[in-house]
């Protein structure tokens, strides 16, 4: 975000960030019409915070452009735009993807070699390995494959927000994908004394999707509620008909989501602050990416509470 108000800044361009409730976070220049803590002045019956962008006229700036994002807040842009707003975004959606890309290639380097002899130790390649030594290498394991799933997930998020990452959009049988991702679950279900009941029924009609990422997607569908679901809690994987396609839902009885949490769901790197998921290592990315996956294939991922506790995540995916 910073990167790109500097190149709205550089573009010759006033902008202010406001919070949901009309305040201003910043602004471009101290010479800026409005100051920070201070109300912007919006017109009478403009809806707040807008669900997407629209243009309104507010004296004394003139005609000013609202972006809501997706951490809640709001940047107002007014001056010598579109064009030159379309420009400084464009040379934001050009550089961050091309960063990641880099980043992302140099993590994998040294993750592999740090794997790799991690494998040989255990293996007692260098000689016998203690329990002590052995348990270890198995914390050094664990870490490195949780690095590798971050690079993994940053990576997709770029390549996604460039046009690098594009789903296909062919028929699929949406049956062979909740039967995968049920038959990977239902064990580590059992092992942590959860139930989990499959609701699969016949007739489901042929979807557009692509298949190995519609499998990614209920795969972060069912590790968020296999996560959060206590011990003995029960996990429902269901999948339905709609009137346009087909929809699968996974609710749990977890600790569900809190009021103030409920907009940045599916935010890029937001985790709750609630203890019962803090508890449990994560970075914040399968859910932004597994949402980005479904509207690129033309379909949804929503969320909504479960009606006896916990949380309901639904893929909607349109008829083929």
């Amino acid at each position: 975000m910073q990167a790109l108000l500097h190149v709205l800044t550089a573009e010759g361009l006033s902008w202010a960030l406001l919070n949901p409730q009309r305040e201003v976070i910043a602004v471009a220049a101290e010479s800026a019409p409005v100051r920070p803590s201070e109300a912007f002045p919006l017109p009478e019956g403009l809806p707040w915070p807008p669900e997407t962008a629209m243009t309104a006229h507010v004296p004394p700036l003139g005609d000013c452009r609202f972006y809501p994002l997706e951490d809640g807040t709001v940047l107002a842009v007014w001056g010598a735009f579109p064009a030159a707003l379309a420009q400084a975004l464009e040379a934001e959606r050009a550089r961050m993807p091309a960063f990641i890309s880099t980043v992302t290639h140099e993590l994998r380097l040294p993750l592999t070699s740090i794997r790799g002899y991690a494998d040989l130790l255990v293996k007692g390649v260098m000689g016998p390995v203690s329990d002590a030594q052995a348990q270890f290498l198995e914390v050094i394991r664990n870490n490195v494959e949780r690095m590798a799933t971050l690079i993994e997930r940053v990576s997709e998020m770029g390549k996604l927000e460039s046009g690098r990452l594009r789903p296909k959009r062919e028929p699929m049988v949406l049956k062979q994908a909740v039967e995968a991702v049920a038959k990977t679950y239902r064990p580590l279900c059992e092992e942590k004394k959860q139930t989990l009941e499959v609701i699969l029924p016949e007739g489901l009609p042929i979807v557009q999707g692509d298949m190995a990422r519609v499998v990614q997607i209920l795969t972060a569908m069912m590790d968020n509620a296999y996560k959060y679901t206590p011990e003995g809690g029960k996990i429902v994987l269901k999948a339905a008909a709609t009137e346009n396609g087909a929809q699968v839902r996974v609710c749990d009885n977890g600790p569900g989501v809190a009021a103030d949490d409920a907009p940045r769901v599916f935010e890029a790197f937001f985790r709750s602050e609630i203890p019962e998921v803090r508890e449990h290592p994560g970075w914040g990315l399968s859910l932004h990416v597994a949402r980005q996956l479904a509207e690129q294939m033309g379909g949804s991922l929503t969320f909504a509470e479960a009606p006896k506790g916990g949380v309901c995540f639904t893929l909607r995916l349109q008829a083929a």
